[in-house]
């Protein structure tokens, strides 16, 4: 994927992973949370896609522990990961627990209270430290918001990772929305890869393809499949 990007991610990048229908969240896990890193770095989760509860149960991902309380619940000591709760207004028992380390959006497609609350979850980061935030997903935003309303949102969120030099990874569904949209979108970011299928006779090939980055780079498809442990086989 370096090769492909011309040298790989630049800090200070904002990244749109678009995928088409045929394809499955597993294949991004690799990009919500980067497990071998030798720079101090935090990890912001903005979720619209799963309930909290499932995000508390990936204490196998290195650099994340778990701790047992009195009453046999299991927590995650989240040392360097934030989620924002957008999938749900209300937080549960294990949330409140965890006040500190996940922010529950009460009006999740409020654009103005999400944007807020995410500048609060980074203004308590210490500003030296490398954040890659995740955003699960445009898509499921763009349920209960307009797609200008949605670009106007972008457009807030590109200067707030602009200011900090973070990386921040934006994920849609490219079926789901108008050419428009896309192509203002595509505009706005600085690296653009896609997740596409295609046909090859009764079955479908799926495939990566690098449309933009800030170095010249490779768009030569590049075929995969996904093994058992959801790891990207690449041929």
């Amino acid at each position: 994927m370096d090769d492909r990007l011309g040298g790989g991610f630049f800090s200070n990048s904002m990244v749109l992973v678009s995928y088409q229908t045929g394809t499955r969240f597993v294949e991004f896990l690799n990009w919500i949370m980067p497990v071998k890193s030798g720079k101090k770095f935090f990890v912001v989760l903005v979720d619209y896609y799963r309930p909290v509860d499932e995000l508390l149960n990936i204490a196998s991902v290195e650099g994340f522990s778990q701790e047992k309380t009195e009453g046999g619940v299991y927590l995650l000591s989240f040392d360097r990961m934030r989620i924002i709760n957008c999938f749900s207004s209300e937080a549960t028992e294990r949330e409140y627990l965890l006040s500190d380390k996940i922010y529950t959006v009460d009006e999740p497609f409020d654009t103005d209270r999400l944007f807020s609350v995410m500048r609060t979850v980074r203004k308590k980061i210490p500003e030296d430290l490398w954040v890659i935030w995740t955003f699960l997903t445009l898509t499921d935003l763009s349920v209960g918001v307009s797609e200008e309303e949605i670009s106007r949102f972008i457009r807030r969120a590109l200067r707030l990772h602009k200011q900090y030099g973070d990386i921040a990874f934006y994920l849609l569904n490219m079926d789901a929305h108008s050419k428009r949209f896309l192509a203002v979108i595509n505009q706005l970011m600085d690296v653009v890869i896609n997740f596409k299928v295609e046909e090859a006779g009764e079955k479908l090939r799926r495939y990566i393809q690098v449309i933009k980055s800030p170095l010249p780079n490779d768009t030569t498809k590049l075929y995969y499949d996904v093994d058992a442990d959801g790891k990207l086989i690449v041929y």
